[in-house]
C-alpha cells in the first residue's frame, strides 16, 4: 500500500477501468490532410488561436505539434493518483506559471466538444531558472513574448469529437468521418479502408491497447506498408523506456512521434521517441519500450504513410 489508498502496479501494467469494455479498440478514420506552418504572437490566447484554426482552415479536426516559441502564463495540471483501486486515476488541482517560460514540447488535438471548438492540449517547458515543468494545459495560457510557431496538420475528411468516454468516465476526443452524422465511434465506427486519395489515418486508441501494437495494426488496416507517427499525445499506464521506467498508474504524453517500417509483413519495426509527465510531476524522455506501453485512458494518433528509404 502506498499514499495513494490502494495497491499500485508496477509500469506497463494494464488498468482494467470500472466502467464498460467497449469496441472496437481501435477507431480510426482515413483522410487527406495539409500541413501549415502559423506563428502566434506575444499575448494570443493559446487554446483561442488554435480552434479558431478549424474556421481559418476550413476543417473539423487538426492535430498539432509546437515547433518552438514561448509561453506567457501557464494554466495546467498533470497526473493524479485516483480515490481508489476502480478509479486509480485522476489529474492535480490547477496550478498557473506566471512570466516566460522556453517550449520544450507540446501537442494537441483540436476539434469539437458539447459543439463547440475545444482542444486537448499537452506540453512542456523551461521556466527562467531553468527548471523542466509540464503538464496537460488549461484554458487561460498565453503565448509569451517571443512568440510560438506551431505545424498544423488540418483533417480534410476527418472530424474529432470529445464526449464522455463510458469505459474510463474521462472527456476523450475520437474521430468520425467529416460527412457522417455525430453518432458513437465506439457504436458505428467509420471504415478504416483507405482509398486512393488518403494520404492520413488519425486514430483514437483505448485503454489497454499496446501503443506500439495499435500503431502497426493501424498501418496494415490502412494498407500503409512505411508510416511515421507525428502530433499524437495521449496515456500510458506508467511508461517503459529503453533505459528507465515512470510510475504507474498513468503518464501524460507532450509528444510522441517514430517510425513503422515492414507494417504490413510479420516482422513490422516500430520506433517511438516520447517525452511523458508522471504523477510525481516529473518529465521523462527516451525510446519507448517495444511491447511494454499498454494505454491508459486513451491515446490520439497521426498516422502518415511514407516511402521506406
Amino acid at each position: 500500500m502506498t499514499e495513494s489508498g490502494f495497491r499500485l502496479g508496477e509500469p506497463g501494467d494494464v488498468v482494467i477501468h470500472a466502467g464498460p469494455r467497449l469496441s472496437p479498440r481501435i477507431v480510426s478514420v482515413p483522410t487527406r490532410h495539409a500541413e501549415h506552418l502559423v506563428d502566434l504572437v506575444a499575448g494570443d490566447d493559446l487554446f483561442d488561436s488554435v480552434t479558431v484554426l478549424l474556421e481559418t482552415l476550413d476543417v473539423s479536426g487538426l492535430m498539432v505539434e509546437f515547433l518552438d516559441g514561448e509561453f506567457g502564463r501557464i494554466n495546467y495540471v498533470y497526473p493524479a493518483y485516483g480515490p481508489d483501486a476502480e478509479h486509480p486515476m485522476s489529474f492535480t488541482t490547477e496550478f498557473r506559471h506566471e512570466g516566460p517560460a522556453v517550449l520544450r514540447h507540446a501537442s494537441a488535438t483540436v476539434g469539437t466538444k458539447n459543439g463547440e471548438p475545444f482542444a486537448h492540449i499537452h506540453a512542456s517547458w523551461l521556466t527562467e531558472e531553468g527548471l523542466a515543468e509540464r503538464g496537460h494545459l488549461l484554458p487561460g495560457t498565453l503565448v509569451g513574448p517571443k512568440g510560438m510557431r506551431l505545424r498544423v496538420f488540418a483533417l480534410a475528411d476527418a472530424q474529432q469529437l470529445s464526449e464522455t468516454d463510458r469505459e474510463t468516465g474521462f472527456f476523450a476526443f475520437a474521430p468520425t468521418a467529416r460527412h457522417s452524422p455525430a453518432t458513437e465511434s465506439a457504436q458505428e465506427p467509420e471504415s478504416a479502408s483507405a482509398s486512393a486519395s488518403t494520404d492520413a489515418v488519425i486514430s483514437r486508441v483505448r485503454p489497454g491497447e499496446l501503443i506500439d501494437e495499435a500503431i502497426v495494426a493501424i498501418c496494415r488496416e490502412a494498407g500503409f506498408d512505411s508510416a511515421e507517427v507525428r502530433a499524437s499525445l495521449g496515456s500510458t499506464t506508467g511508461a517503459v523506456f529503453l533505459d528507465g521506467t515512470a510510475p504507474w498508474p498513468a503518464v501524460e504524453f507532450t509528444h510522441l512521434t517514430g517510425s513503422v517500417r515492414g507494417a504490413l509483413g510479420d516482422d513490422a519495426k516500430v520506433r517511438l521517441e516520447a517525452e511523458v509527465v508522471d504523477v510525481d510531476g516529473e518529465v521523462h524522455a527516451g525510446r519507448l519500450a517495444i511491447g511494454a506501453n499498454p494505454v491508459a485512458v486513451t491515446f490520439e494518433l497521426l498516422v502518415l504513410p511514407t516511402t521506406c528509404p
